[in-house]
């Protein structure tokens, strides 16, 4: 593990938050609260939530589904990567933490996954979060994490009055990573304006709406689920809800029509070798079910993307 940068920051011995009895996950009280962990959603930067889906969970339409996989995943390993991370700083104490409310803001709240105590006095945080995918992630010891983290532990640390959150990653390749993210009041406050616009536009706020339809997935499972009945009713549709579904399923037959295209030509180069590779990335790889199954092509992960598919796309 990367040695921690030790940056000067404020010494905080103190916390300003005030304590509140445990929110879980779904109950009324944890509803109406902008915890850290909605944050990233409400700012539209978490890849699992979206501003639609979050605030039909606040409003009750939908519940909060606590079996995804990447939340059942930090519930299982969480104890043994904090275990882990107390392993590389033997002096400093490492102690559960309950929900703490903003000082000034009822609403605003937060529950970090553990607090460090530092000798001499100090308390910083800790989240602890596991990667499926290090792309997002900088070098360790620094402050580069994924944008939706980030908000989330700036949250954190502006609701509690901490100034410093350790962050410790079970990276994809199952090593332990430590990263380091500071205080920025700026920042701070342009996250609780963002969040506060959110929390607005819930029923009985001052610009009560409902967000828009957008593009992540959450959205559409969200409206999955917001009808679970089928009554055997016809809709006409709207022209352009029309056109733009006629249009995209389209272009998905076309799409999958060039990658079969593509495929073949990829596993027609590599005969029986296993990895695909263009300019030092895996591309694509041969991989077979059991000894005896037929080979199939699986694509490799963050392709490079070609100026003419940039110019495709525009």
């Amino acid at each position: 593990m990367t040695a921690v940068d030790e940056r000067p920051i404020e010494v905080v011995t103190q916390l300003t938050g005030l304590p509140l009895p445990t929110l879980l996950p779904g109950n009324p009280e944890w509803l109406r609260t902008m915890s850290a962990s909605k944050v990233a959603a409400a700012l539209g930067l978490s890849p699992y939530d979206s501003p639609f889906s979050l605030w039909h969970r606040m409003t009750g339409a939908i519940a909060t589904d606590s079996t995804e996989p990447h939340l059942l995943r930090g519930h299982y390993l969480e104890a043994g990567i904090a275990a882990w991370f107390a392993d590389q700083h033997p002096d400093w104490t490492i102690s559960p933490a309950s929900s703490y409310r903003h000082p000034e803001h009822e609403l605003y709240t937060a529950a970090p996954d553990r607090l460090l105590h530092l000798p001499g006095g100090e308390i910083r945080g800790l989240e602890i979060k596991t990667a499926a995918n290090d792309d997002e992630w900088g070098a360790p010891g620094t402050d580069q994490i994924p944008v939706g983290y980030r908000a989330q532990v700036i949250w954190q640390m502006d609701v509690l009055g901490t100034r410093r959150t350790h962050v410790a990653v079970l990276s994809a390749y199952l090593e332990l990573c430590e990263y380091i993210v500071d205080y920025d009041p700026d920042e701070a406050a342009f996250i609780r304006d963002q969040a506060q616009a959110f929390l607005d536009t819930l029923p009985g706020g001052p610009s009560e709406q409902r967000p828009s339809i957008d593009k992540h997935s959450a959205t559409y499972e969200a409206l999955r689920r917001l009808h679970p009945e089928i009554d055997g009713t016809d809709v006409d549709l709207d022209p352009e809800t029309a056109r733009q579904y006629c249009a995209a399923r389209h272009a998905l037959k076309a799409a999958e029509t060039a990658e079969t295209y593509a495929k073949s030509l990829v596993i027609d180069e590599l005969g029986s070798a296993k990895r695909a590779r263009f300019l030092g990335q895996t591309i694509a790889q041969r991989q077979a079910k059991g000894d005896s199954g037929t080979p199939y092509l699986v694509a490799g992960r963050n392709l490079p993307t070609f100026d003419d598919d940039k110019d495709n796309a525009a």
